[in-house]
């Protein structure tokens, strides 16, 4: 009797079928990672440590099907209703995993996690000023405040009962002259500590760091037409100062004058006339002897 081609087709078939059944049925193991995630913490407590952010998993199940679970984002939930401050051991229990009927879960790595525990406590702390970066050239700090003074800060137990003050960090100042200067300062806490307010305002009051330095100056007489003019001083003695940067700028310093602009309508006779003076950027006069000069002014 003789088999036509579609008997063999049929066979075929019929045998693909079988072997599809028979595999899909046989159990293979993999191991997979689970991403933990947290439920029931109490409102006043707080996850100081052993948490990790993956458990893994071996999973049996069909082979036609196990690889399916590489696909899915597997979580485990972790319920913390029940923990109390410092250590708990907390046993992974099969049941917060969710895997499907078709799949076995034959272990857990680790099969218990030890978290620890603390209270979350409020207290009120001074804040101190701190700048981050260079200071420019020649200022530094002369004191610094802050408003408000006090913050409040909310955090684990063991952490806050070590601190007796927090610190509002700011850049440093960026400004060219003495003088007052305020600035957002963030109060730096670790990220299981929060501050209110979380943002306080530094004010710092800059001086310049100088050196006062003695020189004595000619008398610069601007000529009036006709007149002739005499001093009873040709020179004034300046105290000067200078930023500690400009100190040895022996060129810089040479620059200072004393200058005497005689009045438009001046007379001869005897008079006692102020002086300017000319002053280079970042010096100025502490003191000028005399600081009124005599001046005799006499017809030519």
């Amino acid at each position: 009797m003789s088999v036509s081609w579609r008997h063999f087709l049929l066979a075929f078939v019929m045998a693909s079928c079988l072997w599809v059944v028979i595999s899909g049925r046989e159990k293979v193991e993999i191991w997979e990672k689970v991403s933990v995630e947290l439920k029931g913490m109490p409102e006043n407590l707080t996850l100081l440590s052993g948490l990790p952010p993956e458990i893994e998993i071996r999973v049996r199940g069909p082979k036609g099907l196990v690889r399916t679970i590489t696909d899915r984002k597997l979580t485990y939930v972790l319920d913390l209703s029940k923990v109390s401050p410092g250590l708990n051991v907390l046993p992974v229990q099969a049941g917060g995993i969710r895997l499907g009927k078709a799949f076995d879960l034959v272990e857990v790595r680790p099969s218990r996690l030890t978290l620890e525990v603390d209270k979350l406590v409020e207290k009120e702390l001074p804040v101190v000023p701190r700048w981050s970066g260079e200071l420019p050239t020649d200022l530094f700090v002369e004191s610094a405040s802050v408003t408000p003074q006090f913050v409040t800060v909310r955090g684990p137990k063991s952490e806050l009962a070590a601190l007796s003050d927090v610190e509002a960090v700011t850049p440093a100042p960026d400004v060219s002259q003495p003088g007052s200067v305020t600035l957002d300062g963030t109060v730096a806490l670790s990220l299981r500590a929060k501050a209110t307010p979380a943002v306080v305002q530094v004010t710092y009051m800059l001086g310049l760091l100088s050196q006062e330095r003695t020189i004595v100056r000619d008398v610069v007489v601007l000529p009036r037409k006709g007149l002739s003019i005499a001093l009873n001083r040709p020179a004034v003695k300046l105290t000067i100062s200078v930023p500690e940067s400009l100190k040895d700028n022996s060129a810089l310093i040479d620059t200072v004058r004393v200058i005497l602009d005689l009045p438009r309508d001046i007379t001869p006779g005897e008079y006692q006339l102020p002086y300017r003076l000319e002053l280079p950027d970042k010096i100025t006069v502490v003191k000028a002897e005399p600081e009124i000069l005599t001046v005799t002014v006499t017809a030519k």
